[in-house]
């Protein structure tokens, strides 16, 4: 159980103590990397964020610095809606603390003239510099929170070890985004895609090699308080939760950047998703709209069949 989720690891034709090795493999990297990147409790992450709101600056490991390499491209597809520097924000709206489920309804949302006094004075990525291991930034409010990318970059590291090992064939499963290697025997992985509006299916994907299927939604987490309901997928560009979709999915080869990639379309329209899809260079992309609409980019419309059969494995 790690990033709020059960992980778990599907091996096809592969010996038990091959399996074995790379479960513990799989261990040894996931949860202690989800201990360092928390944003909230006593990590890695908050101890360079409480150094960079004291002094600016502050020296960071290679997983954080790579990890706010991968958000640049996103950040600047996304026209800067999708920003890790927001950590404050988020905490703002009451997302930075344990509600015990998916949704929280005791704690308020932010006043307008709270969201008004962050906007006045916001931070960016484009504030944050590297300059070797040092984190630089010229905006002090800068707060990293990489939840939007640190289960696809875990998977990633996953997906690395355990080749190393010899496994040819394997499905990671991170408790709703999946994760492949190699194949299912004589047929590809069997991908089924979550409808953000219910408990069925939207369709699915088939699959071969090192791919990835990512989603979010408003459904994953969300603040309840006095009959409305927010989102917990920030705009940082109005310090509001975005209304524009309720589920995106994305296909591609990189896990980290299918799974950044996935909330950054939650704050798209169908022509942002398009020329996002097209700057990044991802495989395929879905969102469905908050009044019901569905649309698809070409990728996803040539990999995307609408039926599932009962064995698919689904998001």
């Amino acid at each position: 159980m790690v990033f709020g989720q059960v992980w778990t690891l599907r091996f096809h034709d592969t010996p038990a103590a091959q399996a074995n090795a790379a479960i513990r493999a799989a261990e040894a990297i996931v949860e202690p990397l989800y201990r360092r990147l928390h944003p909230w409790k006593g990590s890695e992450l908050t101890r360079l964020n409480r150094q960079l709101a004291k002094r600016g600056e502050a020296r960071a490991g290679r997983d954080i610095r790579e990890l706010i390499r991968i958000a640049r491209p996103i950040h600047a597809a996304s026209g800067g809606r999708f920003d890790p520097s927001i950590g404050g924000l988020i905490a703002l709206w009451g997302f930075h603390a344990d509600s015990g489920g998916k949704s929280s309804q005791s704690t308020p949302p932010p006043t307008e003239a709270a969201l008004e006094k962050w906007l006045a004075d916001a931070p960016s990525m484009d504030d944050v510099y590297l300059e070797d291991d040092l984190v630089v930034v010229r905006n002090r409010r800068v707060q990293f929170d990489f939840n939007a990318l640190a289960e696809g970059f875990a998977a990633g590291r996953v997906l690395d070890a355990i080749g190393k090992l010899g496994v040819t064939d394997c499905l990671l499963d991170s408790g709703g985004d999946l994760y492949t290697l190699g194949s299912a025997g004589d047929r590809e992985w069997r991908l089924g895609i979550r409808d953000p509006r219910g408990e069925g299916v939207l369709g699915g994907v088939t699959v071969r090699g090192r791919r990835a299927l990512c989603s979010s939604g408003d459904y994953q987490r969300r603040l309840q308080y006095r009959g409305k309901r927010f989102g917990h997928i920030i705009d940082p560009l109005t310090a509001r939760p975005t209304r524009a979709n309720t589920g995106t999915t994305v296909l591609d080869g990189n896990p980290a950047l299918a799974d950044g990639a996935a909330t950054a379309l939650m704050l798209a329209s169908p022509d942002q998703a398009a020329d996002m899809t097209r700057k990044l260079g991802l495989d395929g992309t879905l969102i469905v709209t908050q009044n019901g609409q569905t649309w698809r980019d070409p990728g996803m419309a040539d990999a995307m069949t609408d039926s599932q059969p009962d064995d698919w494995h689904a998001l």
